[in-house]
């Protein structure tokens, strides 16, 4: 089993005993039963990508190939006539 895997059955054992036994639980905004529920979606979708092999990227990877890929289509030459308006 690898650590992203343990990660995500740790992470739905915490989500199920907040849902369950902590439900009524307030720490500053958050309420037990229901950051419990959505913690368990988020694992059980982490661990579904990660059974699909889906690479995992960070914020910081996609953010970086956002702005590359946006520098990239914005730096045209200026002679490409593709896109101009040629009416007279």
């Amino acid at each position: 089993m690898k650590f992203r895997d343990a990660r995500s059955v740790v992470m739905i054992g915490v989500g199920a005993v907040l849902a369950l036994f902590f439900w009524d639980l307030q720490v500053f905004w958050f309420q037990g039963g229901p950051f419990g529920c959505v913690l368990m979606v988020l694992a059980v979708v982490d661990m579904w990508k990660s059974r699909r092999g889906t690479p995992k990227r960070g914020l910081l990877e996609e953010l970086r190939d956002d702005i590359v890929g946006s520098r990239d289509s914005g730096s045209r030459d200026s002679t490409d006539t593709s896109e101009r308006d040629t009416r007279p």
